[in-house]
């Protein structure tokens, strides 16, 4: 993290309710070159993923976005609720009043992961100016039918007993040192394929020293639960808008549902062009230097 702190600056939004925080190539959006807009996953942060994103760093400017509760931004008191609706639009107004002061004549691409690439691509219903390229990497998309059951559990209020729901509830947030954070996560888990460097990288802007000396996830486990207890609305017109040149990059060891629901999305939509890529949902923790090339390799820009 220190190396990407030494790259990049933070910024901060403060939209009146809570304050998102996050980092971007200095000056940017105005050095010549296009602009990459990141946005992380559930339960990470954008600076997790440094050991890919500074591959790109210095041929193009980064503006590296967040969800709420996640890195060092804040996030709304417990007992009340934001779906995935508020959560996209929180991170969209922070992008787009950003990105006025960016040269218009340079192209932005939106590269994203997980839930941040739905979160992207649920931004189609609301942007000025849609991204000039769209790289959704192992995008969480639901099928149709698992947003009926996800709608239906929320109507009659069970949506909180689903079993990965639960799962993070528990999670444990708090270890006595990061040594210990370290050996808690080393090779278990999703984190058992990913780089040294990658997992630094999450242990030093996923986690935090607190004011006790304890180490603590900076998403709490009850936010990382409530995500996982939404759903997305008006996903699937939103994937019938990505415009041409879309690429969804989707893990051969992701979650069940996401290879028949990219498939789908493929056939509804022709601009959007399919690639597998061998590993897990993190791959770009996995192999940081291959999937930049990869990703590379697919940009107009």
């Amino acid at each position: 993290m220190s190396l990407a702190k030494e790259s990049l600056i933070p910024w901060e939004h403060d939209d009146g309710t809570l304050i998102l925080r996050g980092w971007m190539s200095p000056d940017c959006g105005n050095n010549d070159r296009p602009v990459i807009y990141f946005l992380h996953g559930t339960g990470l942060s954008s600076l997790t993923y440094w050991p890919f994103l500074e591959l790109f760093h210095g041929e193009y400017d980064l503006f590296l976005g967040s969800i709420e509760g996640h890195g060092d931004s804040d996030h709304i008191p417990r007992d009340q609720y934001s779906d995935w609706q508020a959560l996209m639009m929180r991170a969209l107004k922070c992008f787009e009043d950003f990105s006025q002061c960016w040269d218009p004549k340079q192209p932005v691409i939106a590269l994203a992961h997980s839930f941040g690439a739905i979160a992207t691509t649920l931004m189609l219903h609301h942007q000025r100016r849609l991204f000039d390229q769209y790289i959704l990497l192992d995008p969480v998309i639901y099928p149709k039918s698992m947003i009926a059951m996800m709608r239906f559990l929320h109507l009659i209020g069970l949506a909180g007993n689903l079993p990965h729901v639960k799962q993070a509830k528990k999670r444990r947030q708090s270890w006595p040192s990061r040594e210990e954070a370290h050996k808690n996560f080393y090779g278990r888990g999703i984190f058992k394929s990913w780089t040294e460097a990658s997992l630094n990288s999450y242990i030093d802007d996923a986690i935090k020293p607190s004011d006790q000396g304890e180490w603590q996830l900076r998403c709490p486990p009850w936010l990382e639960a409530r995500i996982f207890s939404g759903y997305p609305k008006r996903l699937w017109p939103a994937i019938a808008k990505l415009p041409e040149y879309t690429h969804i990059l989707h893990s051969t060891r992701t979650y069940s549902f996401v290879p028949p629901a990219v498939r789908r999305a493929e056939k509804a939509n022709p601009h959007i062009k399919l690639t597998e890529v061998e590993g897990g949902h993190c791959f770009m923790q996995e192999a940081p230097q291959a999937s930049y090339r990869l990703v590379k390799g697919l940009l107009r820009f």
